[in-house]
């Protein structure tokens, strides 16, 4: 995009926003005055639901909404606010508690399963500040004790909020007006003693001036120990498929190829192996040899695999400090000065198993005095043939002796909105706001091992085999022929203490006017407009052996940093039509659009067109159609390169029902070594990828369709409401990886065949043994995604006869008709509704039906409540990929039900005491066919992987 363009298309987007305010103020005052002057005394209050900048009377929007409140917080006794948050049945759980391969420790949110960069998070109807490159905000960050409720749109929302909001919006509404102290406190501790958690919090409010002005203050301390996945027996293996004697899919006892004992394989000794065995006679194969006793021996897998289950994390430790300050000021009668600033640190850890070191095309000095004698002789006899001592070798160690990779990141965030706002004399309500965030991250990673150096321990001084070739650094000659062999002297120069620091900034100007133009005969016509101006920038800044890829143990990337700025205008009318007629008790529509011009995808327009019918009172009939867009954001646009390991499987395996031009395909044209291929097999189920980013990305669009009924029966059952709607969300130019990730990518080969086809020209990145092995996945606008459902909800309240109190409670669940995914044009898309991820195509857990009820007792002090979340049945993703159920091992997954209880009572006017028992029968999360590395055996995200805990606290206020 030229310059001169971005500065004649800002300054006219500036400029038309001044005017438009301008007009409607000067234009629409003689009308708003009129109407006012007409108007009766009796004011009904009006709010903002989120999805729409007009208040409305009813808190009934178009767009479908689901609202907790505040107490929803209280009766679960929930201390982490995602963890509410994932049981409503459109959100789907992504980074949390219990993902700590892939994660983080962030706490972030997806609403249905579109990705976690496609929902926009709110606080109080603004912006919040994103934890990484990425832009996706950290919820750990937002102050759960002070949430008044949170509303979640699902559905595309950007003609209001801007990008990000394609597949819905949450929006965290805080408490602004609080008087008093109040002070609470709650532990909680599983039925096995393990997995604390602690969690203290102080709000302090006051009036001054008069009551013209309010100032609160709070304060927060949380705490969660860790839980290793050794500590319980589902998770403390790790599982992979196989068969049994007759062929029946079964698990076993399965995990790395990278062993303790050290492994070597190379393409001399793997093609020489029918004349090559071990001591004991077993002949070497593909995988080639390991060490023990001082020896060697042939390796046999998957009895050899080593298991990295029980070092993970299966609850991840985080320690948070929060602060936060609201205030407000009515500096006029007709103008208020509010602020609001927040300021965090959270501290995480992630546990992995040691570092599972895998090189190729090493060189390996036969002098090693620590090599044992008669390894010496075969590696000489297969690998030497110059005779000079040095043989190419690949070696797979993992580095038990140097202990768990540990991550630490510390995350600081503060964040400050003040501005202005009132009320014209018109009757128009106006703001002004200046919004700022700051978001850094310091991470430092133990157990890394340094390439070079462990490459330059293999090479020994022909005069001296005790000493390195080289010297430098303090080198020491390696022992990595077997188990424990590794002195701290060996670990102390091949390991290095890696950091990395990521820093992100948001500024964003605001100012909006919302009013009533006129009095139409069916009612007032509403007109919100505003413009806003953002600027994001981030930069993330690994160390040099991270930046330079020397390391082995956490992934390596380069340095990622960038920036882009927007400016906005936006526009947003309520129009009713038909009022007090006959099956027209009222008819509206509601219209908005918003232009934005961005320095990176150029300028997008978003907009959305509904309207409501009430045929009678009680039953509404509301729809609704937006087109919204996503820019892409920093990562995916600058993001440096850097390795990932997803899981996939290689067409070329022996095992994968390949043909025979398909096999000769991989010998021919994929490099696969012509000795192999009748036994080839991949390694390790996940496989070594190189992501970057796209400056030439553009903006996904969308188009979202809703429409649904509200029925509210007052007079035939006083205190109900109904909720239906259906929804159905098309994503298309979706940013993704390139041909949707590394297992679409070998799918579409294996469908071509063709060398010169683009997807097969990625499956040569392969290592001398024909092993895939970093290949290469830039973004692209590429992908497709749709979302089609219903969603349903109803809300009841009943007073019972008598003393006994009352009862209420709250349905909401959806039915998921479609969830696809199609990673590129030329794949064939996959179906992920009622199937479990994240084995090969779909990312999360996504059952065709799932819901969350609760119900509460109430009687005088007493309150009792009973909370069920329902997870419908799913299959094994492969399914949908086109695999056969009777080759996997757990194809079929039943549906999983979580209970909840709590019981409080108030002690007095000022105490409240209560206790909680979460998964009150104790249920074990489902066992998923070959597990990934980090879940555990199963969606760890998706299923409770805990078990049954208590929680005790109480709650204050004077």
């Amino acid at each position: 995009m030229a310059e001169p363009r971005l500065k004649m298309t800002r300054a006219a987007l500036l400029g038309g926003t001044s005017t438009m305010i301008i007009g409607a103020v000067l234009g629409f005052s003689a009308a708003a005055i009129a109407q006012q002057a007409a108007a009766d005394n009796d004011e009904v209050e009006e709010v903002v639901v989120t999805g729409s900048r007009i208040p409305r009377a009813d808190l009934i929007a178009n767009s479908p909404v689901s609202v907790i409140q505040a107490e929803e917080f209280e009766l679960t006794s929930t201390m982490e606010t995602e963890s509410l948050l994932e049981t409503l049945p459109q959100i789907t759980p992504s980074s949390n508690s219990g993902t700590n391969n892939p994660g983080n420790g962030q706490a972030n949110i997806d609403l249905r399963n579109l990705g976690t960069v496609r929902t926009l998070i709110l606080v109080n109807s603004r912006r919040f500040v994103g934890a990484g490159t990425n832009g996706v905000v950290d919820i750990n960050n937002i102050p759960s004790a002070l949430i008044e409720r949170v509303e979640v749109v699902t559905g595309g929302a950007s003609a209001v909020y801007g990008s990000d909001a394609m597949a819905g919006v949450v929006n965290f509404i805080l408490k602004d007006d609080f008087e008093g102290l109040a002070v609470n406190g709650q532990f909680g501790v599983t039925q096995e003693g393990d997995s604390e958690r602690y969690n203290i919090d102080a709000t302090m409010g006051t009036n001054f001036a008069n009551g013209r002005g309010n100032v609160v203050i709070y304060g927060n301390y949380f705490r969660r120990k860790r839980t290793l996945a050794a500590e319980r027996d589902f998770a403390k293996v790790a599982l992979d498929d196989s068969t049994d004697a007759n062929g029946n899919p079964i698990s076993v006892p399965g995990g790395s190829s990278r062993i303790p004992q050290g492994r070597i394989s190379g393409t001399g000794l793997r093609t020489s192996n029918s004349g090559l065995s071990d001591p004991a006679g077993n002949s070497i194969g593909g995988s080639g040899i390991l060490f023990e006793n001082n020896s060697f021996r042939a390796v046999t897998f998957p009895v050899d695999r080593f298991n990295f289950a029980p070092f993970n994390n299966l609850q991840l430790p985080l320690e948070r400090y929060t602060m936060s300050a609201y205030g407000r000021y009515d500096v006029t009668d007709g103008i208020e000065f509010f602020s609001e600033m927040t300021f965090a640190n959270n501290r995480i850890d992630r546990a992995l198993a040691p570092t599972p070191f895998a090189e190729s095309g090493f060189q390996l000095d036969l002098r090693n005095p620590f090599l044992p004698a008669d390894a010496r002789a075969l590696l000489a006899g297969a690998l030497d043939a110059d005779g000079d001592n040095i043989v190419t070798i690949n070696i797979f160690r993992r580095m038990l002796e140097a202990g768990s990779r540990i991550s630490e990141d510390s995350r600081t965030l503060w964040r400050m909105v003040s501005g202005f706002r009132g009320e014209l004399p018109n009757g128009w309500d106006w703001e002004v706001s200046y919004n700022v965030g700051r978001n850094e991250n310091t991470n430092r990673q133990d157990g890394n091992v340094v390439i070079s150096r462990f490459q330059q321990g293999l090479l020994v001084d022909p005069a001296d085999p005790t000493k390195c070739a080289n010297t430098t650094g303090g080198c020491v000659v390696l022992n990595p022929f077997g188990e424990g062999n590794f002195t701290q002297d060996m670990v102390d120069f091949v390991t290095i203490a890696a950091s990395n620091i990521t820093n992100v900034q948001q500024q964003v100007w605001s100012g909006t006017l919302t009013g009533t133009v006129m009095e139409l005969p069916a009612g007032e016509l509403g007109l919100s407009i505003g413009s806003e101006y953002r600027a994001e920038s981030a930069k993330f800044q690994p160390d040099t052996f991270l930046a330079t890829g020397d390391i082995d143990g956490f992934n390596a990337g380069l340095p990622t940093g960038g920036r882009f700025d927007v400016w906005e205008i936006f526009g947003e009318t309520v129009v009713p039509i038909i009022s007090g007629a006959e099956f027209a008790q009222y008819v509206g529509l509601e219209a908005g659009v918003r232009f934005s011009d961005y320095s990176t995808a150029g300028s997008v327009t978003s907009y959305k067109i509904g309207g409501e019918w009430l045929p009678v009172e009680g039953f509404k009939i509301r729809g609704l159609f937006q087109r919204a867009v996503r820019a892409p954001n920093i990562l995916e646009l600058f993001r440096g390169a850097s390795n990932s390991f997803p899981g996939a499987t290689d067409f070329c395996n022996f095992d994968s029902g390949r043909s025979q031009a398909e096999a000769d395909f991989c010998v021919n044209q994929l490099g696969v070594p012509a000795g192999l291929i009748d036994t080839f097999k991949q390694e390790d189920s996940q496989v070594e990828v190189l992501l970057s980013g796209n400056p030439d990305l553009r903006e996904e669009t969308s188009d979202t369709w809703s429409v649904g009924f509200v029925y509210t029966p007052e007079e035939t059952l006083p205190n109900l409401q109904i909720n239906v709607d259906f929804y159905s969300i098309k994503i298309d130019n979706a940013i993704d990886v390139f041909g949707g990730g590394l297992q679409p990518t070998i799918t579409a080969c294996r469908a071509v065949l063709d060398i010169n086809d683009p997807f097969c020209q990625k499956l040569t990145a392969r290592r001398s043994d024909g092993q895939l092995a970093e290949v290469v996945l830039q973004n692209q606008n590429i992908a497709k995604l749709t979302s089609r459902g219903i969603d349903f909800q109803a809300k009841y309240t009943h007073d019972l006869p008598g003393n006994f109190g009352s009862i209420d409670g709250f349905l909401a669940g959806t039915r998921v008709i479609d969830l696809i995914q199609q990673g590129s044009p030329f794949v064939a898309p996959f179906q992920c509704a009622g199937f479990t991820g994240p084995r090969s195509t779909c990312d999360q857990t996504t059952p065709k039906w799932k819901f969350v009820a609760r119900g509460t007792w109430r009687n005088g002090p007493a309150k009792v409540t009973l909370r069920w979340q329902f997870i419908g049945e799913t299959k094994d993703d492969r399914i949908s990929g086109g695999a056969d159920p009777a080759t996997l091992t757990h194809p079929f997954i039943g549906s999983e039900s979580y209970f909840d209880a709590t019981v409080a009572f108030d002690v007095n006017d000022n105490v409240n005491t209560f206790f909680t028992v979460k998964n009150l029968f104790d249920n074990n999360p489902p066992i998923l066919s070959d597990g990934v590395a980090g879940q555990f055996n199963t969606d760890a995200a998706t299923f409770d992987t805990i078990g049954r805990r208590f929680t005790f606290g109480f709650r204050s206020k004077f």
